[in-house]
């Protein structure tokens, strides 16, 4: 009998010390472990805050990218009301244009002010950079965008009808399979070299075809309109390989973009 309360004992110790260690795991300030989160670059202001970029991969590809910035003081406490701003630039020597975005908003769990860019291209033509203002103050961060896996496009720029340049870009993460699969796709104007303001009032027609087999699929459901330009719906996936989503943007019955597309390999 004494042995089985030992044991039982020893059990709950040993139980209980492995519930503290995964409690007490390092955090980047908030709730989240630091090993869901990738540190890209680092920096101060003027003002001694430590402003810190993190994205959840090691490296940036071209397309969508969530990123997440963390801003503290000097003892390490995360500053929760500052007032953050994105503005991404690809210089090209002869020409600098940004990209699309979302401005970042304070997560108060992850204790980070979490955003995304669009990079429309790789670092292979040009610089980019972040501009992050924090409070007024502008700490620049180099990115290296590399160029997307060959057979796939996840971003791309087309002239509609109206003459207006719309950028419509696959939305990730995405963990593809056979099968029905979620997608969402996001819907940008280019009203100015640095102004891309995200377009909700478009109707879209989307036409899975994989190209090598030179077939599409049944029972796919367009993306539609979810608000801040993006658009959901769902396509089936009937075998794995080169997909190419094609979409149909229109507006008041009128076809704007009619040869957008986004090639998925998988």
């Amino acid at each position: 009998m004494k042995k089985i309360l030992i044991l039982s004992l020893v059990g709950a110790f040993v139980f209980a010390s492995c519930k503290k260690d995964k409690t007490d795991e390092p955090t980047t300030g908030g709730t989240a472990p630091v090993s869901e989160y990738t540190l890209l670059k680092k920096d101060t202001t003027a003002n001694d805050l430590v402003v810190e970029l993190y994205a959840k991969t090691e490296t940036i590809e071209v397309g969508y990218a969530k990123l997440y910035v963390k801003v503290k003081n000097f003892a390490g406490d995360a500053i929760e009301n500052a007032t953050l701003a994105f503005m991404p630039e690809m210089d090209m020597g002869n020409m600098q244009h940004s990209s699309p975005l979302e401005q970042p908003v304070f997560n108060s769990n992850t204790k980070m002010y979490e955003g995304m860019v669009v990079f429309t291209m790789h670092s292979g033509l040009g610089d980019w950079t972040l501009d992050v203002d924090v409070n007024g103050e502008i700490v620049t961060f180099p990115v290296n965008v590399l160029d997307s896996q060959t057979g796939t496009k996840y971003v791309g720029s087309y002239t509609g009808t109206d003459a207006e340049k719309y950028i419509v870009t696959l939305v990730k993460p995405f963990d593809w399979k056979v099968g029905m699969n979620a997608v969402s796709i996001m819907v940008h104007k280019k009203e100015s070299m640095m102004s891309f303001p995200a377009v909700d009032n478009f109707t879209i027609e989307m036409d899975p075809q994989m190209i090598s087999m030179g077939h599409g699929s049944p029972n796919n459901t367009s993306p539609i309109s979810v608000g801040n330009g993006y658009y959901e719906g769902q396509v089936n996936y009937t075998m794995t390989g080169d997909w190419r989503l094609n979409f149909l943007l229109m507006s008041a019955g009128d076809t704007i973009v009619e040869n957008a597309y986004i090639d998925i390999l998988f």
